[in-house]
């Protein structure tokens, strides 16, 4: 090989230790700063955005939703992975219970918002601070690769321990990643009837980035550096966040609610996904309504589409 060839290849070699080199720092902070419980006072059960009015509304909301059945709620808990987790449960004498696995960053308070159509349709209410939540042990958000397993483990006790003989599952962003995930898997348990899936993305590395894009964050490499430092640190693979990868093994009935002004979860990855997905399914367009804030907009039509799809039985 020529000798301007070693040249260049040296310099390129020494350009990318240069920016690796300075760009490390920046991805490791930013990891900490999204993907790391850092300490005590991080995602805890308060309102997790306060400074946006529609959020603020969906979390109060849900709040006065459990304050009108405090006399029915109980807290409860699991040990999972070595995890404490916890939950509370709101008995209303049904044999369906609805789980809530609310999204990123967000506790079971905020799943109380979510809560009111299950009721309504017969359900007895979980809801559960995801690992690294609110009143949950753990140190890690995991972007549903491990969560997917609590999961599994909220619906047997929801079966063996409620005595429900009857299981939904709700998930909202990441929450219901993990659902997806736990459903693809061998053991699922068959007791669960029916799944709810709120602005599923097709992959979390897809959905981050473009929550970095929407906050100037920079892109390249620190984007991928980011998911090196969370391998190194706590043995999270990113490739196995892909919702698009498992959803043709799920056997579940699934229900795909999904607005067509969602900026991190495309709408055109909704159609992909429910294109992929061989279980029976429904996907319900919604007009209105950034991610995650679908219900607050489209009210009637995101209750009514629940309540009907808990209604069919497959």
């Amino acid at each position: 090989m020529p000798f301007w060839i070693w040249l260049i290849l040296g310099f390129v070699l020494l350009s990318f230790l240069g920016m690796f080199a300075a760009t490390w720092p920046i991805a490791k902070k930013v990891y900490h700063n999204i993907l790391v419980r850092t300490g005590p006072e991080k995602w805890t059960r308060a309102n997790s955005y306060p400074p946006n009015p529609e959020h603020s509304r969906m979390f109060d909301l849900g709040m006065d939703w459990a304050r009108e059945n405090e006399a029915r709620k109980r807290p409860v808990s699991i040990e999972n992975e070595g995890l404490k987790l916890a939950g509370e449960y709101f008995d209303f004498g049904h044999k369906r219970c609805a789980i809530i696995f609310p999204g990123r960053t967000e506790s079971l308070y905020y799943s109380y918002y979510f809560a009111q159509p299950y009721a309504e349709a017969g359900c007895n209410i979980l809801v559960v601070d995801s690992r690294a939540h609110g009143l949950s042990e753990g140190k890690y958000n995991y972007c549903s690769t491990r969560e997917w397993s609590d999961v599994i483990a909220w619906s047997r006790f929801a079966h063996d321990q409620l005595g429900c003989s009857d299981v939904v599952l709700h998930g909202i962003c990441v929450g219901g990643a993990a659902v997806v995930l736990a459903a693809a898997k061998p053991d699922f348990p068959a007791y669960v009837s029916h799944l709810v899936v709120e602005g599923l993305f097709a992959t979390f590395l897809e959905s981050f980035k473009l929550h970095m894009k929407a906050e100037k964050r920079p892109i390249f490499p620190v984007l991928y550096e980011i998911f090196w430092a969370a391998r190194l640190e706590s043995g999270m693979k990113i490739r196995e966040a892909r919702p698009i990868r498992v959803i043709g093994k799920v056997k579940t009935p699934i229900l795909f609610l999904h607005g067509r002004k969602d900026a991190f979860s495309l709408p055109k990855r909704a159609e992909a996904l429910y294109a992929a997905c061989n279980a029976p399914k429904e996907l319900v367009w919604m007009d209105e309504g950034s991610h995650s804030h679908l219900r607050i907009n489209n009210q009637e039509l995101y209750d009514g589409s629940i309540k009907a799809f808990l209604q069919k039985t497959f």
